[in-house]
């Protein structure tokens, strides 16, 4: 039986607990503006239910907490999210540095892509520690909001206003990985001319230059063979074995290009 208007109105207009259901639009027409409000709502716990402005204000709703296993982001909201959908914004605090192929995977619903505004990976810089982020979902795959990194990452030292090198050089694997280490963070390995240019400088900062064997992204004229720099001085280069084996390993040192 549906309840008199004036009855509804009454109801709606005295301080009680209850859960009312109607079949058509409320309006609140009381002739005090103090009088015409809905207060005491509970935070948001359904797809369908009232949001207050508290809880707009907040950004709760969008608000996730992160953990991190390798590349893989978990995320869980409070309430859970029921689906993904164009537009859905979340953000969260992250762990750790995320790079490369990294997934995101929102209260169990499955993984999906984290890609950055110009559709490529996340690379040095994009995702650190403590970092606050902020991602719409869009057709399959979560895209950073924002721009991308406009500065030189962490790690990394400026050689002119577009160019980053890496401090120091790193790991010691085949021409091969370690193009493809760069490549998955973003960055590349750099060239003989950016390594001389670099090491020339002086720059107190930088590190282990001219002291081992690097990779860098040159070409070679020899079969299997790849170009290395910086044994002996800042001008030394040789080609060697490109093999997949640790008799031909040799340090990485990536280049980054500013945005």
């Amino acid at each position: 039986m549906r309840a008199p208007t004036h009855l509804l109105s009454f109801i709606l207009t005295t301080a009680v607990a209850a859960q009312v259901t109607v079949d058509r639009p409320v309006v609140l027409t009381g002739n005090d503006p103090a009088e015409r409000t809905i207060t005491g709502l509970a935070p948001a716990q359904g797809d369908d239910a009232l949001i207050d402005l508290d809880g707009a204000r907040s950004g709760r709703y969008h608000q996730a907490v992160a953990t991190q296993n390798g590349t893989a982001l978990t995320l869980a909201m409070a309430p859970a999210c029921s689906a993904y959908a164009n537009g859905l914004e979340v953000r969260f605090v992250a762990p750790g540095r995320a790079m490369g192929a990294v997934t995101v995977d929102i209260d169990g619903l499955g993984a999906r892509p984290l890609l950055r505004s110009d559709g490529a990976r996340p690379g040095f810089g994009d995702i650190e520690a403590g970092q606050s982020v902020g991602m719409v979902f869009r057709d399959s795959a979560f895209v950073l909001m924002g721009r991308a990194v406009d500065r030189c990452p962490d790690g990394f030292l400026p050689l002119n206003e577009r160019l980053c090198i890496q401090r120091n050089d790193t790991l010691s694997m085949s021409v091969f990985s370690a193009a493809n280490w760069c490549m998955e963070r973003g960055a590349r390995l750099c060239t003989w001319d950016e390594y001389v240019y670099a090491c020339l400088k002086e720059n107190p900062q930088y590190e282990g230059f001219a002291d081992d064997w690097e990779w860098a992204d040159d070409t070679s004229d020899h079969t299997h063979t790849a170009f290395q720099v910086g044994r002996w001085g800042c001008r030394s280069a040789r080609n060697f074995a490109a093999y997949e084996t640790p008799a031909s390993f040799a340090s990485v040192r990536c280049c980054y290009h500013v945005k």
